[in-house]
């Protein structure tokens, strides 16, 4: 399925080009339908939802800046937000691209909190549990209702993204920490392994509670994982440190890096190095031997039947 394709641009910052797939849009029409007369409150919530999980891509995008990589789009859809970033294949780059988005969580989940504590005096009125997460009773005023949900949904999009399935950023930092350790291939198939195994239990978790939303979440997240492993498999990871020599000089500043402005075309990579050398051409060679039978069993059912074929 083309992601881009099925959705729409509805502005550019930094930029940046800010896409909402129509899936995203029909969920939150069904969200809004299903709340009745509450749908105000359901609307102010999809917009809170909406701008934190935005601006949690945008801390990816401009990580991934920061360490002299690039990015042009973020899309929204319903199962969170996508980053196109592209940053350099070494283990610091894809760590800070990575950690820049839960980063922003922390500094919300931060933030809000010290609002909170201050305003309402109470030191406990906000707690790192997800499960019992403010103490509503210390809430006097309307707003800090409102500031407390804010937390609370920094809180659980902090704790969710961290699990260790990939490509959630859980499961990039975890592959990106033992990548300077056992190498980028190694680390990768164990990042995602252990993302296969974490996916069937965020899907039985799913089953038991009756969370569609959360299997739906851990079938992206185990076929993620198994196209990683496949790419892997034929060579198509590859590590930057072994493949590209440094570039001499001092690169721009780091407001010019995260801006994205003065940036020369991006180029194509070079080619990487194959662990598994000639497997992707026998696969060639098998798929064109594939193709000749079955040209010639269609000009056999042409020329003598379908009964001339045997068994």
């Amino acid at each position: 399925m083309d992601f881009l394709g099925g959705s729409i641009r509805i502005g550019r910052v930094l930029g940046i080009d800010i896409r909402v797939h129509m899936l995203f849009l029909i969920w939150m029409v069904f969200r809004l339908i299903d709340a009745g007369q509450d749908w105000r409150n359901e609307l102010l919530f999809l917009l809170m939802l909406f701008s934190i999980v935005l601006v949690h891509e945008y801390g990816h995008c401009l990580g991934a800046r920061s360490v002299g990589g690039d990015a042009r789009d973020i899309m929204l859809w319903p199962l969170g937000g996508l980053a196109f970033a592209h940053a350099p294949m070494t283990p610091w780059a894809q760590f800070v691209t990575v950690a820049s988005g839960p980063l922003v969580n922390v500094i919300f989940c931060v933030l809000s909190a010290l609002t909170l504590i201050v305003s309402t005096g109470d030191p406990f009125v906000c707690s790192p549990n997800p499960f019992d997460p403010l103490r509503y009773a210390s809430m006097k005023e309307l707003w800090h209702l409102y500031v407390g949900i804010f937390y609370f949904v920094n809180l659980m999009l902090l704790c969710f993204n961290l699990l260790p399935i990939y490509p959630l950023d859980g499961g990039q930092l975890f592959m990106t920490i033992l990548w300077p350790f056992m190498g980028l291939h190694r680390a990768t198939d164990v990042a995602c392994k252990v993302g296969i195994g974490g996916a069937v239990f965020l899907a039985g978790l799913g089953l038991m509670r009756s969370q569609w939303m959360l299997l739906a979440i851990a079938v992206f997240g185990g076929m993620t994982c198994w196209q990683r492993l496949q790419a892997l498999r034929y060579g198509m990871v590859y590590d930057e440190r072994v493949s590209t020599p440094r570039r001499p000089g001092r690169g721009p500043g780091w407001w010019t890096r995260l801006r994205g402005a003065g940036r020369p075309p991006r180029e194509a990579p070079p080619e990487p190095p194959n662990p598994n050398p000639g497997a992707w051409e026998r696969k060639l060679e098998r798929n064109a031997e594939l193709e000749q039978e079955l040209d010639r069993i269609l000009k056999k059912v042409h020329d003598h039947g379908v009964r001339s074929l045997s068994y």
